[in-house]
C-alpha cells in the first residue's frame, strides 16, 4: 500500500543481497589484487634477468675488446707483464697464452679453421667448448658487476686463413699488407674468428653471452 513501510523481511533480504554483493566484489578485488601483484612478480624477475642478461653481454663484449687490444702487434710484446686482467683464478697468464697461441696457429696450418681455448697450453693447445659441463674455468677473471657473485669470461681463437683483399691496405708500418690484385697471398692479412664468452654468477645461476668477431692482422 502507498506509504507503508517495508516489513522485516523485506528489510533482511535487502541487507542479505547488500552483504552478498559486498563479499562478491571483496572477492573480485581479492582476485584482482592477487593477480596484479603476480604480475609485479613476474616483472621484478624478468627485469632482474634482463638486467643480468645485459651484465653478461658487457662482460663478452669486454673479453672481445681485451683480445683485440692483446692481439695487436704493438701491445703483443707487453702481454708477458700480468695485470690483474691477465692473469685468470688459476694464476695463468691468459694475455701471454693468447699470444703464443696466435703464434702457434700462424706456425701451423694443419690447426687453422678449429677453434682452440686460449687458457690452455699454448702449444699444445685443446678445442674450445665454451658449454661443456660443468662449464669450463674462466680465462680471464673480472671485476663483478653490481648485485652479482663473480664475472669472468673464456675465450677460443680460430686461424681462418689469409685474407684476400683488393684495392685496399691494412695498416702502417714493416708489417702492413699493401694493395694487390685480391690473390690469396702469404702477405695478405691473417683472418680470426675470436669467441668470447661470459659467466656471470648472481644468486647460484650462472648466465652466459657469447659474443664471436672476425678480424685481421698484418702479416707476421
Amino acid at each position: 500500500m502507498p506509504g507503508s513501510q517495508p516489513s522485516d523481511l523485506q528489510r533482511t533480504q535487502c541487507g542479505a543481497i547488500t552483504i552478498m554483493v559486498a563479499l562478491m566484489m571483496l572477492i573480485l578485488l581479492t582476485l584482482a589484487c592477487i593477480g596484479m601483484s603476480r604480475n609485479s612478480f613476474r616483472e621484478i624477475v624478468n627485469s632482474a634477468f634482463s638486467r643480468q642478461g645485459a651484465q653478461a653481454l658487457n662482460v663478452s663484449d669486454s673479453g672481445l675488446e681485451w683480445s683485440l687490444y692483446w692481439m695487436d702487434l704493438a701491445n703483443s710484446p707487453q702481454a708477458g707483464s700480468a695485470s690483474a686482467l691477465n692473469v685468470s683464478p688459476g694464476g695463468t697468464n691468459t694475455a701471454s697464452n693468447l699470444v703464443a697461441l696466435k703464434a702457434y696457429l700462424l706456425a701451423t696450418d694443419s690447426a687453422a679453421g678449429t677453434s682452440w681455448a686460449v687458457g690452455s697450453s699454448p702449444t699444445a693447445p685443446t678445442a674450445y667448448s665454451p658449454h661443456a659441463s660443468p662449464l669450463p674455468a674462466v680465462d680471464v677473471s673480472l671485476p663483478a658487476p653490481t648485485g652479482t657473485t663473480s664475472a669472468g669470461l673464456t675465450l677460443g681463437l680460430t686461424r681462418m686463413g689469409k685474407l684476400p683483399v683488393t684495392d685496399m691496405s691494412q695498416g702502417d708500418g714493416p708489417g702492413a699488407f699493401t694493395p694487390s690484385s685480391g690473390a690469396t697471398t702469404l702477405q695478405a692479412p691473417d683472418l680470426w674468428a675470436v669467441r668470447s664468452d661470459a659467466q656471470v654468477v648472481q644468486g647460484g645461476v650462472t648466465f652466459i653471452h657469447g659474443r664471436e668477431a672476425w678480424i685481421s692482422t698484418p702479416v707476421q
